[in-house]
C-alpha cells in the first residue's frame, strides 16, 4: 500500500530544502565561472583541451553542466591537472593548478547539487573528490600568498581563490549541522573575498561571492550575522554586490542570476518586508518584479532555444519557476513546473543514470498534489465542506495544529515562514469553503 503524503508537508520540505540548498551551494557554482559559450557538439571544428586555459575549461563547462553533461569534463579537468603536477612548480604553473584544482572540486559540488545531497544521501565518491580537490586548492592558494614574489595581480587571484574554497567548505559544513567550522570558514571566506576586491575592485566574480555572504548571513540571521556583520542587515548591500557584478563582463553571470532569483524568491516571503512601500528595493512587490526580470533573464540567455532544439528541460528552472507561481497564486501554471521538474527527474535517474535522492522526486509529487488541491479551491463556488477536497485541506491544516512542521532545517526563521505561507493559503481555502 501506497503510503499517505502530506503536501503541505514535503512540499514547504522542498522549499526549505531548496531554500537551504541555495545557501549551502550557491558558491558552488562559481567553479564554472563563464559566460555564454558553445554547448557541447555544437563544435565546428576540433577544441584543443589539451592546452586549454583554465577559464577556458571552466567557462565551457558551465554550459554544459546547465545541460547536465558531465561525463567528458572530469577527465578533461584530470588531464590537465596531472600534467600540471608534472611541470616545474613556477607561479604561473602553481596559479593554473590552483585554478584547476577549484574547478574540479566545483564540478563535483554542482553535481552534488544536480543529485540533491542531503546530509543524509549522499554518494562517497563524489564527496571526497570535492573535499580533495578543494582542499588542494586552499593550501596551494595559501602557498601563493606565502611567496613574496608573486605580483598584486596574482595576489588577488590567490586571495580569490583561497576565499572561495573556503566558502565552498563552510556551506558544506554549515549543511552538515557543523556550525562552529563553518563560522569559522565563513569569516575567513568573507575576509579573503574582501582582501580581493581590495587588491583588485573590478574583480566581479568576487562581488558575487560577496554578495552571497552578505545577504545570505543576515537573511540567516543568528549567531553568524552577530559576528561576521555585527548584526547588520546587509540584505540589500549584498543584493548590489551581485547585481553591480552584472554590469561586468563577468564569467559567473549563469550563477549570478540563479542566485538573484532565490533570493528575491525568499524576500517575497520575508515577514520583515510586509509593511515596506512598493518602491522599497525589497518590499514584496519589488521582489516579485526582480524575481519575474531575472527568471526570464536567465531561461532566455540558457534554455529557450536549448529546449526548442529538443533539449529536455532544466528541473532547477522548473522548480523556481513552480515555486514563483505559487507565490502568486497561480497554481495550474505551478502543477505544470512541477510536474516538468519532475519529467526533468526521471529523464536524468532513467535515461543518464544519475543517481537522485529519491526524496526529491518524492517532494515534486508533492508539489503537485499541493497545486492540485489548491486549484479546486480556488474554483468559483463553494466546495461542499464534507468533499474530499476539504477533508485535504483540513488534514493538511491540523498536521500543522498538531506540531507537524518542515524537516529538521537549521534555520528556524526561514523554517516558519515558508511553513506560513503554505498554512495560510490553507486557512484561506478552508474559511472560502466552510471546511
Amino acid at each position: 500500500m501506497m503510503r499517505s503524503i502530506h503536501p503541505i508537508k514535503i512540499l514547504t520540505q522542498l522549499k526549505t530544502r531548496t531554500l537551504r540548498a541555495r545557501m549551502i551551494f550557491l558558491l558552488m557554482g562559481i567553479f564554472l565561472i563563464g559566460g555564454i559559450a558553445a554547448v557541447e557538439g555544437t563544435e565546428t571544428h576540433p577544441v584543443d583541451y589539451d592546452s586549454m586555459q583554465a577559464l577556458e575549461m571552466a567557462e565551457r563547462a558551465l554550459v554544459d553542466t546547465l545541460y547536465y553533461n558531465f561525463s567528458d569534463w572530469v577527465p578533461r579537468f584530470q588531464k590537465r591537472i596531472d600534467r600540471l603536477q608534472a611541470l616545474p612548480q613556477n607561479i604561473p604553473n602553481q596559479l593554473e593548478l590552483m585554478k584547476f584544482y577549484f574547478y574540479m572540486a566545483g564540478l563535483n559540488g554542482e553535481l552534488t547539487h544536480v543529485l540533491a545531497f542531503t546530509s543524509e544521501f549522499f554518494v562517497d565518491s563524489v564527496k571526497q573528490k570535492f573535499s580533495e580537490y578543494n582542499e588542494k586548492a586552499k593550501s596551494l592558494a595559501q602557498a601563493l600568498l606565502d611567496n613574496p614574489r608573486i605580483t598584486r595581480q596574482n595576489r588577488a587571484e590567490a586571495y580569490f581563490y583561497l576565499g572561495m574554497a573556503e566558502g565552498y567548505l563552510a556551506m558544506m559544513q554549515y549543511g552538515e549541522g557543523r556550525f562552529l567550522s563553518a563560522l569559522i570558514n565563513g569569516l575567513e571566506a568573507d575576509n579573503h573575498l574582501e582582501d580581493t576586491l581590495k587588491l583588485d575592485p573590478r574583480h566581479a566574480d568576487a562581488h558575487v561571492g560577496l554578495g552571497v555572504y552578505r545577504y545570505g548571513n543576515t537573511r540567516l540571521g543568528g549567531l553568524g550575522n552577530f559576528i561576521m556583520q555585527g548584526g547588520a542587515d546587509l540584505r540589500q548591500v549584498g543584493l548590489t554586490h551581485i547585481e553591480t557584478a552584472l554590469n561586468y563582463e563577468i564569467i559567473s553571470r549563469p550563477l549570478a542570476l540563479k542566485t538573484l532569483i532565490w533570493f528575491y524568491i525568499s524576500e517575497q516571503i520575508n515577514p520583515d518586508n510586509a509593511e515596506l512601500p512598493n518602491d522599497h528595493p525589497l518590499s514584496p512587490y519589488a521582489s516579485r518584479a526582480r524575481a519575474h526580470f531575472y527568471l526570464d533573464e536567465y531561461e532566455r540567455r540558457y534554455f529557450r532555444e536549448a529546449e526548442a532544439n529538443g533539449f529536455v528541460g532544466n528541473k532547477g528552472l522548473a522548480l523556481m519557476m513552480a515555486i514563483q507561481h505559487v507565490l502568486d497564486r497561480q497554481y495550474v501554471e505551478a502543477r505544470d513546473q512541477f510536474k516538468k521538474a519532475l519529467k526533468i527527474t526521471r529523464y536524468l535517474i532513467e535515461v543518464q543514470g544519475m543517481q537522485i535522492n529519491p526524496k526529491y522526486g518524492e517532494t515534486l509529487r508533492a508539489g503537485i498534489k499541493f497545486s492540485d488541491l489548491m486549484v479546486l479551491t480556488e474554483l468559483e463556488g463553494k466546495v461542499d465542506p464534507e468533499s474530499q477536497v476539504c477533508r485535504d485541506v483540513k488534514e493538511q491544516i491540523a498536521f500543522v495544529d498538531n506540531g507537524g512542521t518542515m524537516i529538521n532545517y537549521e534555520s528556524s526563521k526561514i523554517r516558519r515562514e515558508i511553513q506560513d505561507v503554505f498554512y495560510q493559503r490553507l486557512k484561506g481555502a478552508a474559511k472560502k469553503h466552510h471546511c
